[in-house]
C-alpha cells in the first residue's frame, strides 16, 4: 500500500488526516489520503440544468388493457445463489465484505444478445424483489430493452425465480428491420443504464433524454408462442405481441433534462429518499479532457422530479491522469458522500479494472475498494444494509484479466464501505 505525502503539509495536519482515513488493508485495494480544499469540487445549485414538467405519454394505455402488479407475475426462470458467494465465481470482493451472490440461469449468464445494466429493489407484501435492466445487442438489438423481476426472499415459494419483461413505449418507428411492427406500442431502444424505484414508479436513465418513467402496477400480459417471436405491438384484431415475451411494461411518461447533464449513464434514489442522482459516463482513456459530474434532482413525496434545487458534484479520482472520476457506471448518494461504481481504471486489481469509489463532497480524491470486473449500477437495500451491484459481461469475457465468470448479481456489507 503506497501513501503519498505532500511535503508542504504540517505534521499536525498529516496526523489528523491519517486518523480520519485509515482503512484496514484487507478491505481496501487502494488507500488515498484526502484533504479538505476550499477550491475542490463541491455540491452546488446550478441554474444551467432544466427539467421539463412530467410529459405524460400514457394515453395509449387508456383503452383495452388489463394491468398486473409484481405479485401477479408468473416467474419462469430459476437463478442460483444464497447467503454466500459459494455459487458465484470470478469475484475479488474480500470475504468479510460479502453478503449475497446470485447467478442467472445458464441461458442468461451466457447470452451475448442482452447486457444487464441497472439494478434497484423494493419490498411488497413481505416479498423482497430486485429489478435489473438490460439492453438488447447484436442480432437482438431491435428488441430494445427489458427489465427483470427477481424474488430474493428466502422464505418465499418462488425464491430466486425471475421473469424478463419487455419495456415498451408509444412512439411507433417509421421503418423497422428484423421484425413486424403493429400499432400502439413499440420497443424502447435505449441503453437502460440504470433504474431507480420510488413508490411503485420506476425511473430509467435515458442516455441523452433524461428520465423515462414506468408504473410497476401497469404490467400487461400479451400473447406468446413461437409464431410471435418476430411480432411487436397491438394487431388490428386486438391481439398484443412482444417478441414472445409474456409481459410488457409500458412507459407512462418522461422528463426531458436539458442544459448539459447528459449523458445519463445510471440513476438511483439517495438514502434519504429526496433526490434522484445520475452520473455521466465518460471513458478516461478516450475522454480525459471531459470533466464528468453527478447530478441530484429533487423529488417530492409523490415522486415528481422538481425543476429547482438541482445539485451537482464533480468527483475526483487520482487513478486517472486528470484526477476526475471517469467510467462511472453506478451511483449511490447518502448525505454528502457518494459511492461510485467505476470501470476502465488504468490499473488492475485482482484481475479487475473496476473500483468502488467513495467520495465526500469537497475532497480531492476518492477512497477506492476492490470491485468485480464489469461492475455496473448500485442499489442500497436499507433494511439489510446491503449495497447491491451486478456485472455485465458473459463468462470468460474478462479471462485476460483473470476473471472466469463475470455476469451475476452481488451484495456487499455497506457498513464496511462507509
Amino acid at each position: 500500500m503506497k501513501i503519498k505525502l505532500i511535503v508542504s503539509l504540517t505534521i499536525g495536519i498529516l496526523l489528523q488526516s491519517c486518523s480520519e482515513h485509515v482503512v484496514e488493508s484487507n478491505n481496501i485495494q487502494e488507500q488515498n489520503l484526502t484533504f479538505s480544499n476550499n477550491e475542490a469540487a463541491k455540491s452546488v445549485a446550478t441554474t444551467a440544468i432544466t427539467v421539463s414538467g412530467f410529459i405524460d405519454t400514457s394515453t395509449y394505455l387508456n383503452n383495452g388493457f388489463a394491468f398486473l402488479n409484481p405479485s401477479e407475475i408468473n416467474k419462469n426462470r430459476q437463478a442460483i445463489g444464497g447467503s454466500s458467494y459459494t455459487e458465484v465465481y470470478g469475484f475479488n470482493v474480500p470475504e468479510e465484505n460479502r453478503a449475497r451472490g446470485i447467478r442467472w440461469n445458464s441461458d442468461d449468464e451466457t447470452t451475448n444478445l442482452w447486457k444487464p445494466q441497472g439494478i434497484a429493489g423494493f419490498t411488497k407484501n413481505g416479498i423482497r424483489y430486485l429489478l435489473v435492466t438490460w439492453y438488447a445487442t447484436n442480432d437482438a438489438d431491435y428488441k430494445g430493452s427489458r427489465i427483470t423481476l427477481i424474488d430474493i426472499s428466502p422464505s418465499s415459494t418462488t425464491y430466486l425465480m425471475y421473469r424478463h419483461i419487455l419495456l415498451v413505449q408509444p412512439t411507433i418507428p417509421t421503418t423497422v428491420t428484423g421484425y413486424t411492427q403493429y400499432n400502439t406500442f413499440a420497443p424502447l431502444n435505449i441503453h437502460a443504464g440504470g433504474v431507480a424505484y420510488f413508490n411503485d414508479k420506476l425511473y430509467v436513465a435515458s442516455t441523452n433524454l433524461g428520465i423515462r418513467v414506468f408504473d410497476l402496477n401497469k404490467i400487461i400480459e400479451v400473447t406468446t408462442g413461437e409464431e410471435t417471436t418476430s411480432l411487436c405491438g397491438k394487431h388490428s384484431n386486438g391481439t398484443l405481441y412482444a417478441f414472445n415475451y409474456r409481459y410488457i411494461l409500458p412507459q407512462t411518461g418522461y422528463y426531458d433534462i436539458n442544459g448539459g447533464a447528459n449523458p445519463f449513464s445510471t440513476i438511483q434514489v439517495n438514502a434519504e429518499g429526496t433526490e434522484l442522482w445520475t452520473a455521466q459516463y465518460h471513458a478516461g482513456s478516450v475522454d480525459a479532457s471531459i470533466v464528468p459530474k453527478i447530478y441530484g434532482f429533487p423529488i417530492n413525496s409523490s415522486g415528481t422530479v422538481l425543476n429547482s434545487g438541482i445539485q451537482y458534484v464533480i468527483p475526483k479520482n487520482s487513478l486517472f491522469a486528470d484526477n476526475h472520476a471517469h467510467g462511472m457506471q453506478g451511483v449511490f448518494r447518502k448525505g454528502t458522500t457518494t459511492w461510485l461504481s467505476c470501470t476502465g481504471s488504468p490499473s488492475n486489481s485482482y484481475g479487475s479494472n473496476a473500483r468502488l469509489a467513495r467520495y465526500k463532497d469537497g475532497d480531492t480524491d476518492t477512497v477506492r475498494y476492490r470491485w468485480p470486473y464489469g461492475a455496473e449500477a448500485l442499489y442500497y437495500e436499507a433494511q439489510y444494509d446491503y449495497l447491491w451491484s451486478l456485472t455485465e459481461h458473459e463468462p470468460n469475457s474478462g479471462a485476460s484479466n483473470g476473471s472466469q465468470v463475470n455476469r451475476c448479481i452481488f451484495a456487499v456489507k455497506f457498513a464496511n464501505y462507509e
